[in-house]
């Protein structure tokens, strides 16, 4: 019996011995590498910094956060763009938990720059630049426009505290970032006062602000750990791409400058015809491309068909160019400068937000256009001597040996001649004068049937008639 239990104890004995072995195995560190599964999104930055690329570094940052993504890289190539898309791609760059990173290929001026700095690993490629990031207020048609000392200075100043603020959280240094915004930071050994900082790919390593120098993104990848993750490249869709397109500076003043020629020419012009489908086409397009850009929305479309429909009722249906048509050309100013913008219009400080200056620069280049078109029309088209004279005046005339006769009966009255209403004038009706009714109009006041009237204008067929005073 004492033999049975020492053979149930002796196991009993070793299980501490066992214990203590799994308790000694699970305490030694082990390196586990990162899972492969994890990919990397590479999103394409090349081109003018506009409002199109927005949503496709918008929609590329969701989509590699959904994906559990280890690193987004900005593979860049740009010389610059616009001030206000650049401070959006920022703001979704410093909102995202996952590393990124910006391989610049070639160069990353301007707005490149302050993109770049707001990722929070640098990488060049050999013979690659960055910096040259001062505001400027640039023309639409290309260059920079001149602005006073104290705009000029207030704007850099805004500029500089910004990409400075973004390099101090990604980890960059400050005074390098601050030197290729404002010239009056001067760095010993790197740059003098007076000058804006523009780094190559070494000095950009040697000042701190890049980590390194590699021939692609293979090398990168390498550099950042990040070998045998897979890669995932975002592909930009034929609507945003055309979104690009369509929102870019000449593209937006063409397509506004065709929009204004297209519907002038075709409120001149008889019937409907190529120019208005022409108008329509490119303001479609322009609301399309500022749509798909995340800019424009249904409350600008909506204001600029109410602002159409007044100008509609003020040409058409009441005489002359007064409150329904100011109202009417203010509804478009408004949608199209809202369409070009995010945010509120208005400013405390600024009066219109500093978003929208871009968008009035552009629509004022488009007006100018315009007025430029009608002045060469005016000059080379209204002419007898030209062939598009009669696709916008009348030349035909009938004439009394060709058997055109007139009625007596039809013949307009003179002014100063009275007669009576015979319907309600609003302003279009009919009045009486002697046994026949005519058509006559007033000048926009509403005149009920029965009333004297008299008349005021006469123009052809076209008579005009006011209500008779009674001294």
């Amino acid at each position: 019996m004492l033999q049975l239990i020492k053979v149930y104890l002796s196991p009993m004995k070793k299980l501490p011995l066992i214990l203590l072995s799994f308790l000694i195995i699970f305490s030694i560190p082990i390196s586990i590498p990162a899972q492969s599964s994890d990919p990397v999104y590479i999103i394409p930055v090349e081109g003018e910094i506009e409002k199109g690329l927005i949503w496709v570094i918008d929609r590329g940052v969701q989509e590699a956060e959904a994906a559990g993504a280890q690193a987004i890289i900005l593979h860049m190539n740009t010389n610059g763009g616009s001030a206000s898309a650049t401070q959006e791609i920022m703001e979704i760059l410093t909102r995202t938990d996952i590393l990124t990173y910006t391989f610049v290929d070639i160069k990353a001026f301007s707005a490149g720059a302050y993109i770049a700095v707001a990722t929070d690993h640098i990488y060049m490629a050999p013979g690659s630049m960055i910096g040259a990031a001062t505001p400027i207020a640039s023309s639409p048609f290309g260059g920079a426009a001149k602005l006073d000392e104290a705009t000029a200075e207030k704007m850099t100043s805004a500029f500089r505290a910004m990409i400075a603020a973004t390099a101090e959280q990604k980890g960059h240094p400050p005074e390098v970032v601050e030197a290729m915004v404002d010239r009056d930071v001067e760095i010993p050994d790197l740059i003098e006062k007076g000058k804006l900082l523009t780094l190559t790919n070494n000095g950009a390593v040697e000042a701190g602000l890049s980590e390194g120098t590699v021939k692609g993104l293979d090398q990168l990848l390498d550099a950042a750990g990040l070998k045998d993750a897979p890669r995932h490249t975002i592909k930009v869709k034929p609507s945003e791409r055309l979104a690009r397109f369509l929102t870019g500076s000449m593209v937006t003043i063409l397509l506004l400058l065709g929009g204004m020629a297209g519907l002038y020419f075709e409120i001149k012009a008889p019937g409907f015809g190529l120019p208005g489908i022409l108008g329509i086409t490119c303001l479609l397009l322009f609301f399309f491309g500022h749509y798909i850009a995340g800019l424009a929305g249904y409350e600008e479309i909506l204001l600029f068909g109410i602002g159409l429909t007044l100008l509609f009722i003020e040409l058409f249906i009441t005489p002359g160019f007064g409150i329904l048509g100011s109202a009417g050309a203010l509804c478009l100013f408004i949608s199209f400068i809202a369409a070009m913008g995010k945010g509120p219009i208005f400013s405390s400080t600024t009066l219109i937000h500093p978003n929208y200056f871009r968008g009035i620069i552009t629509f004022g280049a488009a007006l100018l256009g315009f007025l430029l078109l009608l002045l060469l029309t005016f000059r080379f088209v209204f002419v007898k001597s030209s062939p598009l004279y009669g696709k916008f005046v009348l030349t035909a005339e009938e004439k009394r040996e060709e058997g055109f006769t007139s009625s007596e009966a039809a013949l307009s009255p003179s002014i100063g001649s009275h007669g009576t209403s015979v319907t309600k004038l609003r302003p279009a009706g009919k009045a009486r004068f002697g046994e026949q009714p005519i058509d006559v109009r007033s000048r926009g006041e509403f005149i009920q049937a029965g009333e004297d009237v008299e008349v005021i204008e006469v123009h052809g067929n076209r008579v005009v008639v006011k209500k008779k005073v009674i001294s």
